[in-house]
């Protein structure tokens, strides 16, 4: 395998395990409720939804 071809390689594999370890790792329900209008956004009292 050519040098070139190795670091792609790695790249894509560095890259495949960042988004991976961002998409199981993030809290989406909190990040989609901060874009929620205010009126319509949920309470979180001690990690405990209230609405």
């Amino acid at each position: 395998m050519s040098p070139r071809k190795l670091l792609t390689a790695l790249a894509l594999w560095t890259l495949a395990i960042s988004v991976l370890h961002v998409s199981l790792n993030t809290r989406w329900d909190s990040f989609v409720n901060e874009l929620r209008p205010e009126q319509e956004r949920k309470l979180n009292v001690a990690y405990i939804p209230v609405t």
